[in-house]
């Protein structure tokens, strides 16, 4: 028996997920290039706090598209990453709208895999069910 999730819940949050880790990496790479730029960020570069700033965008965004090949596999691991990540991101800044939306995305993902790591036990229950 195949115990790799295949179905279409898990490959919308594989997709959902890529596109967020994707505009992870492009949110990443802006805050780089304005770092980089002292009329844009408004400090001198090669502070630490550039390297400390472009760091912080760049280790949750790691986190995610690791959580994401891992969830491939394993459906649990995204919905705990992606679900955790919506929790870390409205608790470690201010709640205003504009990052209530920006998590919405990842909640989104974090639903789908726990209802695709869901449907799986319930095959899998199924399948040891039927003689």
């Amino acid at each position: 028996m195949n115990k790799k999730p295949t179905n279409a819940i898990n490959r919308a949050a594989l997709a959902i997920g890529a596109a967020t880790v994707a505009l992870g990496v492009w949110q990443w790479w802006d805050e780089s290039m304005a770092r980089q730029d002292p009329t844009l960020s408004g400090e001198v570069p090669g502070d630490w706090l550039q390297r400390w700033a472009v760091t912080t965008h760049a280790l949750p965004t790691l986190v995610l598209l690791v959580a994401l090949v891992l969830a491939w596999r394993w459906p649990l691991v995204g919905a705990v990453v992606f679900g955790a990540y919506v929790v870390f991101a409205l608790i470690s800044i201010a709640p205003e709208f504009g990052y209530v939306v920006f998590a919405l995305p990842h909640l989104v993902v974090g639903v789908l895999f726990l209802l695709a790591w869901l449907a799986g036990r319930r095959r899998t229950t199924a399948a040891h069910a039927t003689p």
